[in-house]
């Protein structure tokens, strides 16, 4: 690669400082349709936020797997439903000639781990993992396939107690990676589901799309079409409206679905509910009993972690009971998940994002001041022969230092202020830096 030179070299230039190639060069060398790079800032931001939030799942005893990124379609059709082939990039694996697709979602492959060879393992199994799954998306201004994630997966634990764990774990997690403001919004998927019960299979889809656009009209026409009970429709047509918190929220919602099969449901999710404020999980928590989101999915609670910068959640999981038993071993089954791009995206729009640490370009007499930062935990690395200057600044180093004739000039790259230093005394030269650097 050719050196980069100085912002003010190349009217290219981006604002971190790398040269960008011109019109001519983008068109020769383009990325797939929604694939990406990350810029040396952008990756080291989206390490650090990895590595905080997997450190809070494997704090609370998750272990970690590594994944293949990609499996016969199969077997993700056995954990998703059918694969929509607008969302999946499938091909033909040559050795095999089987279909195989890129993974649009990791719980299948940990439920297809768990069904083989974990399957002697005692319950529960505590698994995380992290990597990217590869997922068409259709708004507009979103149009990115490549979707990094961390998640974990709670296989054998049934009912409320591993529901708590999941919530536990994972507004854990996002606190973990710096995020202090968020909500929390639960749903219960049985709560719509024990509403449709009965119904043509080919008229309940169609339901359930009503149901998410709230359009109440329309349900009232397709729920008599579909020979819905009275007093099931009228909960149905209430559910948009039951969203929110506190004792009013839950006296509306007795009120409507009391006299329904939806009344096991709404007593497990408000326990559940309870148990969180008590616990103090989030700073606000909202219920939202009309949620279809991945309706088919979910068996039992799910849930939102929602903030402010994205549009979408930066984290999503609940209860899936179904999942394992698709694989011939029949357990329990929650997890939950981050998208990464996501959490960061409300991270800088919370301003929460910690000061870089220092990262320092040394030139002149360097070889025993490099072994003696990195000693210290000091990122660094030598200078090139000319204009170190410049190569700081288009590669965002934080200080120069420059070491010649038994003196030191230690430069911060952003304003320019300088600080004379003595080199003569090794020791004491890394105890100055160390300060100045904080």
């Amino acid at each position: 690669m050719p050196p980069p030179t100085r912002p003010s070299q190349r009217p290219g230039a981006n604002r971190s400082g790398v040269a960008q190639p011109g019109a001519l060069e983008i068109l020769l060398h383009p990325l797939p349709a929604g694939m990406r790079d990350l810029l040396p800032s952008e990756a080291r931001r989206q390490s650090t936020l990895l590595r905080r939030v997997t450190s809070a799942f494997e704090l609370h005893g998750y272990e970690r797997v590594s994944l293949p990124v990609f499996e016969y379609a199969d077997v993700l059709e056995k954990g998703l439903g059918s694969l929509d082939a607008h969302e999946v990039l499938r091909f033909v694996e040559p050795e095999t000639g089987e279909v195989v697709a890129l993974r649009p979602d990791m719980t299948p492959q940990v439920a297809r781990l768990l069904a083989t060879r974990l399957a002697a393992a005692p319950a529960p199994a505590r698994l995380c993992y992290e990597g990217s799954v590869l997922r068409r998306r259709r708004e507009r201004a979103r149009r990115h396939r490549q979707i990094p994630q961390a998640g974990i997966e709670l296989l054998g634990s049934e009912g409320p107690a591993g529901d708590l764990e999941i919530l536990s774990v994972a507004t854990a997690a996002i606190r973990a990676a710096g995020l202090d403001q968020f909500t929390l919004d639960m749903g219960h998927a049985m709560v719509a589901a024990s509403l449709l019960q009965g119904i043509d299979p080919a008229q309940h889809g169609g339901l359930v799309e009503v149901l998410a656009v709230k359009d109440e009209r329309e349900l009232v026409r397709r729920g008599e079409q579909a020979g819905v009970s009275p007093a099931d429709l009228a909960a149905l047509v209430a559910l948009p409206m039951l969203h929110g918190s506190g004792d009013t929220l839950w006296k509306d919602a007795e009120k409507v679905l009391g006299p329904t099969r939806a009344a096991g449901p709404l007593a497990e999710l408000r326990a559940l509910s309870n148990q969180v404020a008590e616990r103090s999980l989030a700073p606000k928590l909202v219920i939202d009993l009309g949620e279809t989101w991945n309706f088919n999915y979910y068996t039992g609670t799910m849930f939102q972690i929602l903030a402010e910068g994205p549009g979408a959640a930066v984290g999503s999981g609940g209860r899936y009971d179904g999942l394992l038993e698709r694989f011939g071993v029949p357990r329990a089954a929650a997890g939950f998940a981050v998208d990464l791009d996501n959490l960061g995206w409300a991270l800088k729009t919370a301003e929460a994002w910690e000061r870089e640490p220092a990262r320092v370009l040394v030139s002149g007499d360097a070889d025993g001041v490099l072994g003696a930062l990195r000693g210290a935990g000091i990122r660094c690395a030598a200078a090139p022969p000319n204009d170190a200057l410049g190569y700081a600044e288009a590669w965002r180093f934080s200080h120069w230092l420059d070491v010649e004739n038994q003196r030191a000039a230690l430069v911060r790259v952003t304003d320019g202020s300088r600080a004379e230093l003595d080199a003569r005394d090794a020791a004491q030269l890394l105890r100055e830096l160390l300060t100045l650097l904080g």
